[in-house]
């Protein structure tokens, strides 16, 4: 990364280094995505609404709590400036390392009514070696070498084919029936003499990660027979002395029968890592779309982006915070560039809010050559947690804005209106600047402007040049809250900055019946024409220009 002309500086110097965190009593869970079109049949069929709660019972949308607590006692070391003491996890928590070597066990179950297609050594070169398929997704070991810049090696060993004596359909679908079906099956290759010590890697008394893969069709999202990852249950259950802690359990094919594919356990490995799914579990709260699927942990694709590769200690970003930097990033698939920009973040905190941005290519590291375009990404985050640093506040399913968010370069806002796939038109290559006037714009989620700039961007094949800058955001008007009010139907808006003259569009049409009360609040009225031109439950997007020319741009929904 090439920067000039700035005012920048390092976040932290040393990358916090983030741990999943796992208590037996608490174990968490993440859940593998549906299918394109899944969750409307689902919909159709009746079944959404129990498939939903028990995904929302997991706590797969959330990043595991413990890898959040040991990451601010981290990144509290650093800034008192104690870096010795900075990957020094707080007694208790345990989980899978995010970096050096990390020995992972593979245990393989099939059933006498639905016997494996794959043979076990594919199923060994899929996990960890170089694989059969094609890459990015050809094995979980170079999946994570590449994505962690060679930080991350998984390697380990696989078990199986196990076949007991039952068919799939005896199998209880509850936990003690998945932790019965498990323990039958380790106890087997350990009455044979296996030792399971090797793959405590931390010393901490468990096995850090279990991969179990199972034969047979799945039963739709958000069900037993589903890919998703959990906690075991059973601390008196052990195996050379270690006890099980993180597992996931996913198919062997989908559909079956079929060839095993790394695809679901790169994803679920994710989870393992600590990171929360980004997709969307229920589009009817909150803001819809997840991520566009543009993320390895939404719709299992491509890389994981730039700050969960921060999070987990796999790279360092720039830091600007006021100034301006030009800057040229070279493509994250296969370098650590990436900027953080917001003013007032504090150094040595990355739990607040502020915006991150990478350059993404096809076909360059984890980036499939099916990735939309080349350009820059940018991505607003609000990692600001609960005071005790248990859990973030905001997550991407049932929280009322994201925990990571995609801006849409084209301002169409398929994702969080549509529930569409992020396509080309949301890079930044150029056609647009990303600021306080743009939309979307760079205001903060309490819709004050944060002057965040990225501006005279050029994308050549090998990097992408711009400038980075806070600017003065004096001015500008500023929406912090909207609510609707009946009889007749009216629209109140609160916030700063409105100027008489003030002129207000809807979706692009610039609105009559516009009233403003000094500089702090705004009436859209227009009764039933009103409530025509903005339906209910719909997202849409609302300009309020100054007669400066000043404005701000937000989308949002009535309930």
């Amino acid at each position: 990364m090439n920067l000039t002309q700035h005012r920048s500086k390092k976040l932290f110097g040393a990358a916090s280094a983030w741990f999943l965190a796992l208590s037996l009593a608490l174990p968490v869970l993440a859940l593998e995505p549906p299918a394109p079109g899944e969750l409307e049949r689902y919909r159709l069929d009746g079944t959404l609404e129990q498939r939903q709660a028990f995904a929302r019972s997991l706590g797969n949308h959330k990043a595991a709590p413990g890898l959040i607590a040991s990451a601010r006692q981290k990144l509290q070391n650093i800034a008192e400036g104690r870096p010795e003491a900075a990957y020094a996890p707080p007694a208790g928590w345990r989980g899978m390392p995010t970096t050096g070597a990390v020995n992972v066990l593979a245990l393989c179950i099939e059933f006498k009514d639905y016997p494996h297609s794959t043979p076990i050594e594919d199923v060994e070169s899929n996990l960890f070696g170089d694989g059969v398929n094609a890459p990015p997704y050809e094995s979980l070991r170079n999946f994570y070498l590449r994505s962690s810049y060679d930080q991350l090696e998984i390697t380990g060993s696989v078990l199986g084919w196990y076949q007991p004596s039952y068919p799939r359909k005896n199998v209880p679908q509850s936990t003690s029936g998945r932790e019965g079906l498990i323990k039958e099956a380790l106890s087997h290759y350990d009455s044979q003499g296996f030792d399971f010590s090797p793959f405590d890697n931390d010393g901490d008394g468990a096995v850090d990660y279990l991969i179990v893969i199972w034969t047979g069709p799945d039963t739709g999202w958000a069900n037993f027979w589903w890919g998703y990852q959990t906690g075991f249950y059973d601390g008196s259950y052990k195996l050379d002395g270690k006890y099980l802690s993180t597992y996931s359990w996913q198919w062997e094919a989908n559909p079956y029968p079929g060839n095993y594919s790394a695809r679901v356990v790169i994803h679920e490995t994710g989870h393992a890592l600590g990171l929360p799914d980004f997709y969307d579990y229920d589009d009817g709260i909150g803001p819809s779309g997840g991520v566009g699927g543009l993320d390895q942990m939404d719709a299992n694709w491509g890389d994981h982006n730039c700050w969960s590769k921060f999070m987990l200690d796999w790279l360092t970003p720039e830091l600007l915070t006021s100034g301006s930097a030009g800057l040229s990033l070279a493509a994250s698939g296969t370098t650590q560039d990436c900027l953080l920009i917001m003013p007032d973040v504090a150094e040595g905190n990355c739990f607040d809010e502020f915006y991150m941005v990478q350059h993404r290519k096809p076909r360059t590291g984890n980036d499939s050559s099916s990735y939309p375009a080349q350009g820059l990404v940018i991505w607003h985050v609000d990692a600001r947690t609960d005071p005790e640093g248990y859990d973030f506040l905001w997550d991407n399913s049932y929280s009322s804005h994201k925990l990571l968010r995609l801006m849409e370069a084209d301002g169409l806002e398929e994702i969080e209106r549509y529930n569409e796939w992020a396509d080309a038109g949301d890079f930044y290559t150029g056609r647009v600047d990303f600021g306080p006037d743009s939309f979307p714009s760079s205001a903060r989620y309490d819709g004050t402007h944060s002057g965040v700039v990225v501006r005279d961007i050029s994308v050549t094949t090998d990097a992408v040049g711009f400038t980075a800058e806070i600017v003065d955001v004096s001015g500008y008007p500023a929406v912090t809250s909207m609510a609707k009010k009946g009889n007749p139907f009216r629209i109140l808006v609160s916030g700063s900055g409105f100027q008489p003259g003030l002129k207000v569009s809807i979706n692009g049409q610039e609105w009559p019946g516009t009233s403003v009360a000094g500089s702090t609040d705004v009436t859209i009225s227009g009764g039933k024409s009103l409530k025509k031109a903005a339906p209910k439950g719909t997202m849409n997007t609302y300009e309020f220009r100054n007669p400066d020319g000043k404005k701000a741009t937000v989308v949002w929904r009535w309930p």
